[in-house]
């Protein structure tokens, strides 16, 4: 009898899991239903992101993997994109791309909605751990996946890095809650969230370091009254670094081996980001626009840049609770001082000619990221707290939301500049950098010097093939000193060798040219034969994936042992 209650116990969760993947699938598709055509995409950022899934792409079609220089930018000069900004999940359309030969503005539409699907997901699973309601979880997973901020970085910013990062940060604050305030089980979701984060949008896992910090800091109290809570804690900082440190060690690597462009860059004066910061007119507005700005007596050049008014409304329910206090809602209530803090910082309120450490944001709309999802957590408690027919109240509620939300994706416009762009192509050729802004690139880069020759007699030029990131040629000067310039951007990872008529390789070492950037192939040895130089994977990539790699196995192995533990107790 009891194995039968058993079976119907897990049938019954198998089925509402079905059920919710058709139903969170459904809104996702609705949520991305301006993309559901053969219409040319334009967003801010779009020819930027577009340009890495076609290079990672590339690269898997020529068995490169994992990929590490995007060679086929800057005229074929390559760039280390995949070094410097987390790529993992964009394997996600490559692979689509690679495998079904589909075009990549078709793959980009797919992965909308694959990350749409998993940010309701995850703002489900963290909300119902959190506050153990299903109706919570539901009216804040709608206001999270349909808020205007998430909309503007799908359909006007093309912000794909702050996109995957709406799936992650919920996750963070879950893990937190869990060990502060939760049962300090699960210490290991925190770790988790980070690792997406940082495998997501650098800049994001910037800028949420200081606000767990500031979040532990408050909660200082009940974390030391508890010393299993600061063990756990420390344990989930130290599970982090291990998980993410398959990002980081490559990048520190190159940052430590070279010079960027992005080393010299002087950070923005206050005086511009105050320019940037939104007034509040703009940061009540609600509509989505590429390229417009809603009414604001300041601005009229950007896009919505708030959280909206709806949004602001739901916070705004915490006032209208009846009883609710610090010591039975601390939480809630920390959430929402946070939330309103950022939202603050947002505004030309905010006095940035004095505070000019957070010029490193560069926008300051971009802690709105951080504002959404603290103020749906509260609005979407609040709402649930203060109606007296909570079903049917969160029902209709949702039904608002929908529409709402139908009305502004309908005012979608995905043709900016639609007499330039007509075809992909043309997308593709009006975008001025292809890799952003090339903060990447080693200092004093030439992209104009596409030759391959000694430097010591630059006018005699050798033919070449070039196939991703490899360059081979046939080297047969026996008596000039061999200094070769490779046309390829030089980053720490190139090697080099060269195969004479016998079969023999010998190595031969690589640096950079510091006249033009490009990578330099000398050898004392006048040896000649056929020369291949190829970026390979180094030692420290290797050691740093690899420890990320086994780290996230045995984490695997943790959590199902725990589980089967917990079930046989």
């Amino acid at each position: 009898m009891e194995k039968l209650k058993i079976k119907e116990e897990t049938k019954k969760k198998i089925i509402d899991i079905i059920k919710f993947i058709i139903i969170t699938f459904a809104l996702s598709v609705f949520a991305c239903q301006a993309y559901l055509n053969n219409m040319l995409i334009y967003t801010h950022d779009l020819g930027y992101h577009l340009n890495r899934i076609i290079q990672i792409s590339k690269n898997l079609d020529l068995g490169i993997f994992p990929s590490f220089i995007h060679s086929g930018l800057l005229n074929n000069l390559g760039y280390a994109n995949s070094i410097f900004y987390p790529e993992i999940f964009l394997y996600i359309p490559a692979i689509l791309m690679s495998l079904f030969d589909l075009h990549v503005l078709t793959v980009y539409k797919i992965f909308l909605i694959i990350i749409t699907f998993f940010t309701f997901s995850s703002m489900y699973i963290s909300t119902k751990g959190i506050f153990k309601k299903k109706e919570i979880a539901w009216v804040a997973s709608l206001l999270y996946t349909f808020s205007l901020y998430r909309l503007t970085d799908v359909y006007v910013r093309g912000a794909i890095g702050e996109l995957l990062a709406f799936i992650f940060i919920p996750i963070i604050f879950y893990g937190l809650y869990e060990i502060i305030f939760g049962e300090n089980k699960k210490w290991w979701i925190v770790s988790i969230g980070l690792f997406g984060i940082a495998n997501s949008h650098l800049l994001s896992f910037v800028m949420i370091l200081p606000i767990i910090i500031l979040f532990c800091i408050i909660n200082i109290d009940k974390i030391f009254k508890d010393k299993k809570k600061l063990l756990n804690l420390s344990l989930g900082a130290v599970l982090a670094v291990l998980l993410c440190i398959g990002f980081f060690g490559p990048l520190l690597e190159q940052k430590v081996n070279d010079s960027f462009y992005i080393d010299g860059q002087t950070i923005e004066e206050s005086e511009v980001l105050e320019e940037r910061a939104m007034s509040l007119s703009m940061a009540l507005g609600s509509n989505i626009e590429a390229g417009y700005a809603v009414d604001s007596n300041t601005r009229n050049d950007g896009m919505s840049e708030g959280v909206g008014g709806i949004l602001l409304i739901f916070a705004m329910l915490i006032f209208l609770r009846k009883g609710i206090s610090y010591k039975e809602n601390r939480f809630e209530i920390q959430m929402f001082i946070l939330g309103a803090i950022l939202f603050f910082i947002t505004t030309k309120l905010f006095p940035w000619k004095e505070i000019s450490i957070l010029n490193i944001i560069q926008f300051p709309f971009r802690l709105n990221l951080f504002t959404t999802i603290f103020f749906v957590w509260v609005g979407a408690n609040s709402f649930y707290e203060i109606v007296t027919n909570k079903t049917d109240a969160c029902i209709i509620i949702s039904i608002v939301i929908l529409i709402i939300s139908g009305y502004v994706l309908s005012n979608v416009v995905l043709n900016f500049n639609y007499y330039i762009y007509h075809t992909y192509e043309d997308l593709i050729d009006g975008v001025d950098h292809e890799t952003g802004s090339s903060e990447y690139l080693p200092v004093n880069s030439n992209l104009e010097d596409l030759s391959l020759y000694n430097i010591h007699n630059k006018e005699k030029t050798y033919k070449f093939n070039q196939t991703g990131s490899k360059i081979e040629f046939e080297y047969n000067e026996k008596e000039a000193d061999m200094e070769i310039n490779i046309p390829l951007i030089y980053y720490k990872g190139y090697v080099a060798n060269i195969k004479d008529e016998n079969g023999n390789v010998t190595k031969l070492q690589v640096v950079k040219n510091d006249d033009n950037g490009h990578v330099l192939v000398k050898n004392d040895q006048k040896l000649t034969g056929k020369i291949t130089v190829e970026y390979k994977m180094t030692l420290i990539q290797l050691i740093s994936y690899l420890i990320s790699i086994i780290t996230f196995i045995a984490l695997i192995i943790y959590i199902i042992v725990n589980y089967k533990n917990k079930k046989l107790n």
